[in-house]
């Protein structure tokens, strides 16, 4: 990815402090019959006021959405899993947080599936697969939670007044809406929720992503999983993925060739594009496979407002005023040093020097 975010800490996060204590406190350590003393004071109360608006029918809330699957889930746990399998489970609940240890490959760090977990127990991998993806698309929206520890809205906000870059980091070029947009970016689960249990609502594993990167490319694919590239599935093959919230982001070069001299008429098939980020070859091949980059930047270099809208701007500059190409590329490429991501800078610069080693420009 072009950037890294920075991290921003919320009130938010509580709900994944409530998460912890309910996995690794309740349910792997079940004690004689459930009560909700047993859950964390502030779930506790959110769990009772959930549960009255749920049964007032007359508000047209009827759906059990904390109650009944935490008290199901920990029934399983006391009744069906040995004390083995319960440690093992919160051991699993840690590394599945661990986002940075996960896109960094750890090998101390083996992340679980919900097929591992139906291994163990098939009735608990679809409880816990029902009420993870609940807490993100229903429960965190709820007003027992949001009176309590804020919005999504409200973090998305906070989010974007520190990072100003106003562009998506995974593709470089489209918009991120900011502060001064009554809309927000959708948040994408970067290691997807579908498919591994626990961090559904980890704000580690959430970030904005603008909607192509997001509901275009991305869709279900497991950036720390090896793609298929035919049939465009996740295999069980791990590799490294550039990490959303890096302190250390890594630095991104774009090398462009052209096959030909014809930019009038040029494709994709015309255009060799190499990325490369120095000790990061699984990171960019992730990189480049789930968000479909190469396509994404060969799709620019030819299109008529991107490409070959830079490359006659050079042209007509040279012939109406008087400046000389090499002055141009010049300043076009101090400005990608400087501002890589104004007006597609990292992009236009490659793309304008592969014209003039192809002799397009003179």
């Amino acid at each position: 990815m072009l950037f890294s975010y920075r991290y921003v800490p919320h009130t938010i996060e509580a709900f994944q402090i409530w998460l912890d204590h309910l996995v690794k406190e309740v349910w792997c350590k079940p004690t004689g019959d459930f009560t909700l003393d047993l859950l964390h004071p502030t779930l506790r109360e959110v769990v009772e006021a959930i549960y009255n608006t749920e049964a007032d029918e007359a508000r047209g809330k009827t759906k059990d959405w904390l109650y009944g699957p935490i008290t199901t889930i920990y029934a399983i746990f006391k009744d069906e899993l040995t004390p083995a399998q319960r440690q093992l489970v919160a051991v699993w609940y840690d590394t599945n947080n661990d986002i940075e240890a996960l896109c960094s490959c750890d090998p101390t760090k083996i992340p679980v599936t919900y097929p591992e977990i139906k291994a163990i127990n098939e009735t608990l991998s679809e409880e816990l697969k029902d009420f993870c993806q609940d807490l993100f698309t229903n429960v965190i929206h709820l007003d027992a939670v949001t009176s309590r520890i804020g919005e999504i809205d409200d973090h998305y906000m906070e989010f974007v007044k520190v990072n100003k870059a106003g562009k998506c980091p995974y593709c470089g070029y489209k918009d991120i809406k900011g502060v001064h947009h009554s809309r927000r970016e959708a948040y994408d689960h970067f290691l997807p929720k579908g498919v591994y249990p626990f961090n559904s609502i980890n704000f580690r594993n959430l970030a904005p992503m603008c909607h192509d990167c997001n509901s275009s490319y991305k869709l279900k694919l497991d950036p720390i999983r090896h793609i298929d590239p035919i049939r465009r599935k996740n295999t069980n093959t791990p590799r490294k993925a550039f990490y959303s919230y890096s302190g250390n982001p890594s630095a991104i070069s774009v090398t462009v060739t052209l096959r030909t001299d014809d930019v009038t008429n040029l494709t994709k098939n015309d255009i060799d594009l190499q990325i490369n980020s120095p000790g990061c070859n699984q990171e960019v091949e992730s990189w480049n496979d789930v968000f479909g980059i190469e396509e994404r930047y060969k799709a620019k270099f030819c299109a008529e407002n991107d490409g070959k809208a830079w490359l006659q701007h050079v042209i007509e500059e040279s012939a109406n005023y008087g400046r000389s190409v090499e002055e141009m590329l010049d300043e076009i490429k101090r400005a990608a040093e400087r501002a890589p991501l104004d007006s597609t800078n990292f992009l236009k610069w490659p793309f304008l020097k592969a014209c003039k080693d192809a002799r397009v420009l003179r």
